[in-house]
């Protein structure tokens, strides 16, 4: 059985294209137009606030004031950060199932590395209260981190990169992580922990 998950959004043309490159790539799967479940244990998977700060404090590459900002902010937070209460609040870009293995994948745009989303969303501590509402470019980045951290096999394709080598782009299922991204722009392999 191969099958590739992917919800469809009209507004994410890159996105698409991309999902499209995968499914060319991986003919023989089925497409099912929804989202993956992922197993709630994810959800006990926390970040540590003190060394998502140790490598911001280092960083260059993402905006400056962002990133001083998201420094400020960690300061309100717990230790360990949880990212949801529930499975359904979690997605992926496209997940691909193949004999019972899974692939996660993200294709990340702008809004992941310039932080420019403001309104509140929630994030929790690892007692499952609801801490400090903080803006989604924190919650969008802390997330991210927590994927690279507990998803394996885990691919992030970056927009920009994509558009410059999608024709020579040969998509593989393999297991580990994997990010594609231009020279000296941000990664999140940066970020492992």
């Amino acid at each position: 059985m191969f099958t590739i998950y992917y919800q469809p959004h009209k507004r994410r043309i890159r996105e698409a294209a991309f999902v499209q490159h995968l499914v060319q790539t991986f003919q023989q799967a089925q497409i099912v137009h929804g989202r993956f479940n992922i197993d709630p244990k994810y959800l006990d998977c926390f970040v540590q606030k003190e060394e998502i700060v140790a490598k911001l404090e280092v960083d260059n590459l993402l905006p400056n004031q962002r990133r001083q900002n998201c420094l400020e902010l960690l300061a309100n937070c717990p230790s360990q950060i949880k990212i949801a209460l529930n499975p359904n609040r979690i997605s992926f870009d496209v997940v691909v199932e193949r004999d019972k293995q899974i692939y996660y994948w993200e294709f990340h745009e702008e809004q992941h590395r310039n932080l420019g989303v403001n309104r509140l969303q929630q994030i929790y501590n690892a007692a499952d209260n609801e801490i400090i509402l903080v803006p989604r470019y924190l919650q969008r980045f802390i997330r991210d981190i927590w994927r690279v951290k507990c998803f394996r096999p885990y691919t992030i394709v970056w927009y920009d990169w994509f558009a410059q080598y999608q024709h020579e782009y040969q998509p593989e299922l393999r297991e580990g992580f994997h990010e594609f991204h231009l020279p000296n722009d941000f990664s999140f392999r940066n970020f492992l922990i």
